[in-house]
């Protein structure tokens, strides 16, 4: 090898460790704009109730645990109380009971207004200096026509209840990309979504903080 070649060779691997931290701050930044991490810090005490709740029971539990081995230092413990709870979910079956689910959540939804006819659900969270105190997640999977789509709408709302609340906007790969067809919403958690959750969730980072 001669000396230019060899001269390339070097700049290229004292290069790549630059680019690869500028290309996942550029993932981070697109999940998370305001750079400031957003995340539980105690146990997810998690209630599931609702007319649909015997479905429903399946799809979250299935995410759950697929949050679960992304994130193992994250506890998750199903509770039987809503007032126990820290991360609540509201299951409904139809679109009276979605209204209703809508209009009387706890954190208030007053100005809520729909948009379009396949409204499948929303998160709301409370925090405190980048500490999530509590999460209300509504679900009417009904709208989905298949049980991919039900997992998807569970990933995307899970992942706006464990800190991420915006939708990325140069990121496609992701279960938060609201704006697929309604037929290709049955992606799992993309490399995407995971480094995302890894990072907010790194023992080595604190809430309120950047990465």
């Amino acid at each position: 090898m001669n000396r230019h070649a060899l001269f390339l060779v070097i700049i290229a691997l004292l290069f790549l460790p630059t680019q690869v931290r500028a290309d996942t701050d550029a993932v981070l930044r697109d999940y998370i704009p305001s750079g400031k991490i957003t995340r539980f810090e105690e146990p997810v005490l998690f209630w599931i109730g609702g007319k649909d709740r015997l479905e429903g029971q399946y799809y979250i539990d299935t995410v759950v645990n697929e949050v679960r081995r992304i994130i193992p230092q994250l506890s998750f413990k199903q509770v039987s109380s809503m007032n126990q709870a820290n991360v609540r979910f509201f299951l409904t079956d139809s679109k009276e009971e979605w209204q209703a689910t809508v209009s009387k959540s706890a954190q208030g939804m007053a100005g809520w207004q729909e948009i379009g006819d396949l409204i499948r659900g929303f998160t709301l969270l409370a925090s405190n200096n980048g500490v999530i105190r509590k999460a209300d997640i509504a679900l009417h999977l009904n709208f989905q026509t298949s049980g991919g789509q039900k997992l998807w709408i569970v990933r995307h709302e899970l992942m706006h209840a464990l800190g991420i609340m915006t939708h990325p906007k140069a990121t496609v790969d992701t279960v938060l990309n609201s704006r697929q067809a309604q037929e290709e919403k049955n992606s799992i958690f993309s490399d995407s979504d995971i480094l995302v959750l890894k990072t907010i969730y790194s023992p080595n980072l604190a809430p309120g903080g950047s990465w």
